[in-house]
């Protein structure tokens, strides 16, 4: 008599490595009803989104070459046929949103954006670009939402939060600018722009003691830059009686 098992089967090593998302576990083949038949058989069909998938890489592979020769209409041309036959694909819509922008059609490419940051949500990267499509179209508001949702979903990187904190001290919100900006600098205590970017920022606060340390802290990482100098002169420099 077959033992009875005293409960669920353990993983192998190989099994638990081989463990993957729900939507790349899909069998090979569907079996499906195939109505042409006299008689009602089960016949093997390909899913078609795999199939999508496999006609879409060639164009996309196209689209590439063509990109870094500088042929962009011909590169949208064949990232628009990708997204066509595989529109589930965030990275493809990102790519010809990318070839759209540098296209000089900017209105075209944030729709392609907002369809990859809504294929991927959980994303930073998708909410990276769309926010700096928005910020170049001077949707500033739009811009802010979505390089907050990067920098949330990527906490340790410092350019999103540079560029958080960019967007909003050109919108006018110098104290979140601070906090993004600081933010960065401690991620990247040895990029000597982000720490001039902070003292920009205290500057139009007026806080000029926390400009003058950030500047000179710049200033010593990049000795060379005049224009660190000239901020650190003209913020350091008593005023004339």
């Amino acid at each position: 008599m077959p033992r009875k098992s005293d409960g669920p089967p353990r993983l192998s090593h190989r099994g638990a490595r081989d463990r993957r998302p729900a939507a790349l576990m899909q069998p090979r083949w569907n079996y499906v009803m195939d109505d042409r038949s006299p008689k009602t058989v089960l016949v093997r069909r390909r899913p078609a989104a795999r199939a999508g998938s496999r006609r879409a890489s060639p164009h996309f592979s196209r689209g590439e070459m063509y990109r870094r020769y500088g042929r962009l209409q011909a590169a949208i041309a064949e990232y628009k046929r990708a997204v066509e036959l595989h529109p589930e694909n965030a990275y493809y819509r990102y790519k010809l949103g990318d070839c759209y922008a540098a296209a000089g059609f900017l209105q075209d490419a944030i729709v392609e954006l907002e369809m990859a940051r809504n294929l991927c949500p959980d994303d930073g990267f998708y909410h990276f670009w769309l926010g700096d499509l928005y910020a170049r179209a001077g949707r500033s508001r739009e811009a802010i939402t979505e390089f907050e949702q990067a920098a949330l979903s990527a906490p340790e990187d410092a350019y999103y939060n540079m560029r958080l904190g960019l967007v909003y001290m050109q919108a006018g919100h110098l104290h979140e600018a601070v906090g993004a900006l600081r933010i960065a600098v401690d991620l990247a205590p040895g990029n000597a722009s982000y720490h001039c970017l902070l003292g920009d920022t205290y500057v139009r606060l007026g806080y000029e003691r926390e400009a003058l340390m950030q500047y000179r802290h710049a200033g010593q990482l990049d000795p060379y830059d005049s224009d660190y100098i000239e901020r650190v002169r003209r913020i350091g420099a008593p005023e004339a009686a």
